[in-house]
């Protein structure tokens, strides 16, 4: 009995003793500011041309329009509930987890197309 008292006092004070956070910063603890690689909604307002590019893509191949008639309204960053950017259909499963990206307006004369997009217009769909 002494011997398992022991151990559980022993397994207690190693893991209150790991828990403690020290002075000197951890190596492998991340950083809150972005790399260089990583683009974040708070730093970049402006919508990546690849968005865009995506979005004119979509419409000229699902609508008989060149993409010199096609001119951007309004461009928004937005974060989505889910995978499938707040428009899923029926029976479709979307990962649960918020998406920043883009809602784009585009018009050609009396059309107009919204669409929402992830960060690289990589995920979009048709808002209407």
């Amino acid at each position: 009995m002494r011997k398992f008292c022991f151990c559980c006092c022993l397994v207690i004070l190693i893991s209150v003793w790991g828990c403690q956070s020290s002075n000197t910063p951890d190596v492998t603890e991340p950083t809150s500011e972005p790399t260089m690689g990583q683009e974040t909604m708070n730093n970049n307002t402006e919508t990546p041309q690849a968005v865009i590019d995506a979005v004119f893509k979509d419409i000229t191949n699902n609508n008989t329009i060149n993409s010199e008639n096609l001119q951007v309204e309004q461009t928004e960053a937005k974060t989505w509930s889910d995978g499938c950017l707040g428009l899923a259909q029926p029976d479709e499963f979307c990962t649960q987890a918020l998406v920043e990206g883009w809602r784009v307006t585009v018009t050609a004369g009396e059309t107009t197309w919204v669409y929402r997009t992830d960060q690289t217009g990589q995920n979009l769909r048709k808002e209407s």
